[in-house]
């Protein structure tokens, strides 16, 4: 499922946002200009502020410390170069930006061009940074690196604290900041463990038909027994049905009937989703849940007594409770 792909200006996130005083009604006595207008400042509090819209994010202690997307961006840019092993920031490009309409939380990936590798020939991936960032304390400051297939551009994110640092807004997180790219581990390295684990998917067979309830497995589908369906959740669920088989129906007919195919269907879905009230919010979580299914499934199908049944249990149910709505 090829996929046409052009650069995206980080800058779409650079929005101004600062903290400011956070105003309650007046107990009532004259003191202040604030008071005798009703209102006083709340003391060692403040509002986070989006400047553009006039909205408020969250109320924020005076230990908070406001980092934006642009400042966290210029700092993992500067990092990267280390983490790449390169010197010019023109060798960087912005792969995607994900953020909700609020503009809360943002997630930024950034790519080295030039440090695609092939797992088998022609079939490129490339490594990319992802930095997470919120003003609403949904979301600690993060940077992870993670793993994109370029012909479907799928992101994947590769899991372990090897390859993830995150900072709470604290006082402290500014010098904290400056060392987290010694916390990633060596690129080179991450990429011979993932491409390893890719070489292993594929040694398995994996029934097209099993995909439904293995999606609703890997990103934790459930319907109550007792409880019916409401319209709006049917209409979300046949979506996802209908996502999951158009995705299967793709890689399986290119890939054929094994793990592998089974992955990137999972990073497709993960990575668009549909039949969710907030895919933006959905996405980054999806994404995790793909990447850690890789070692669960490898580390069961292995098993002497492993059977697709056994290991889908109750999703198997969940799956057929959609396939009839």
């Amino acid at each position: 499922m090829e996929r046409k792909w052009s650069a995206m200006d980080p800058a779409v996130a650079f929005f101004p946002v600062e903290l400011r005083p956070v105003f309650i009604e007046a107990s009532g006595s004259a003191g202040d200009l604030f008071q005798a207008s009703g209102f006083q400042a709340l003391p060692r509090h403040q509002a986070v502020v989006d400047v553009e819209n006039s909205q408020a994010f969250a109320v924020v202690t005076e230990d908070y410390h406001l980092v934006t997307n642009q400042q966290a961006y210029d700092l993992a840019a500067d990092a990267l170069k280390q983490v790449f092993d390169f010197t010019s920031m023109a060798d960087m490009a912005c792969l995607n930006v994900t953020m909700p309409r609020s503009r809360s939380f943002c997630h930024i990936d950034l790519i080295h061009k030039d440090s695609d590798f092939e797992p088998w020939q022609q079939d490129r991936w490339v490594p990319f940074v992802r930095i997470t960032n919120s003003y609403n304390r949904t979301r600690r400051l993060r940077f992870e690196i993670g793993f994109c297939r370029w012909i479907c551009l799928n992101g994947l994110i590769f899991g372990g604290k090897s390859v993830e640092i995150s900072f709470a807004h604290t006082k402290q997180l500014q010098d904290d900041m400056r060392r987290w790219h010694e916390n990633l581990g060596d690129i080179k390295l991450l990429e011979k463990l993932f491409v390893a684990k890719l070489h292993n998917l594929q040694r398995f067979h994996v029934p097209s038909r099993w995909m439904l309830p293995l999606a609703c497995k890997v990103f934790d589908v459930r319907l109550a027994s007792d409880v019916p369906i409401k319209q709006r959740r049917a209409d979300e669920l046949v979506k996802f049905r209908q996502a999951i088989a158009d995705l299967a129906s793709d890689y399986f007919v290119s890939m054929g009937e094994q793990g592998y195919a089974a992955l990137n269907v999972l990073t497709d879905y993960a990575s668009r989703p549909v039949g969710v009230i907030a895919p933006e919010t959905m996405m980054d979580g999806y994404q995790h849940k793909a990447g850690e299914w890789i070692d669960d499934f490898v580390q069961q199908i292995e098993r002497r007594d492993f059977t697709f049944e056994a290991y889908l249990g109750e999703h198997l149910k969940t799956a057929e409770a959609i396939a009839r709505l």
